[in-house]
């Protein structure tokens, strides 16, 4: 298994991931994939197995309010997406280091924002260390509450 940063020849097998697990249409991912290798304020990372995306998860600087209502500006993690037959190997957990990564040369602190009821996404971030600010009304989820958490770099992290 590999991660690393999302290459051009990378973004029609992510393309191809989304759609088959998110039972999604294409349209404009790859123009959206494609703008995270050349924007600095963005960046997708890719987990691969034989030459084929099977995971990937992306990282990104948002305004304030841009993630639900009362979230601060800062840098988010966004969008792990792992192929089901890929899923409990830790593979979530390697992208999720590699964009704590990028994020930690650009700021001292990491959000990420997840429904209530996603308690994957959940312990896999706390594990890491981040730590829940509060929870605010959304329609995005399911559970119709999502969470927001932070990551602040510590010594061990820089």
């Amino acid at each position: 298994m590999q991660v690393e940063a999302l290459t051009k020849a990378d973004v029609a097998s992510a393309v191809e991931l989304a759609v088959r697990v998110l039972q999604v249409k294409p349209g404009d991912r790859a123009e959206q994939f494609a703008s995270d290798i050349t924007d600095d304020l963005r960046q997708m990372f890719v987990a691969k197995a034989n030459g084929q995306v099977v995971a990937y998860g992306r990282v990104l600087q948002l305004a304030a309010y841009e993630a639900g209502p009362g979230t601060p500006a800062g840098c988010y993690l966004s969008g792990v997406l792992v192929d089901p037959a890929w899923r409990r190997r830790g593979i979530a957990t390697e992208l999720t280091r590699a964009r704590l990564c990028w994020a930690f040369d650009r700021t001292d602190k990491v959000f990420y924002v997840t429904g209530a009821d996603n308690l994957a996404s959940l312990h896999l971030h706390a594990v890491l260390g981040f730590q829940e600010m509060r929870r605010f009304r959304s329609e995005r989820s399911a559970a119709g509450v999502d969470v927001l958490s932070q990551l602040a770099r510590t010594a061990e992290r820089s």
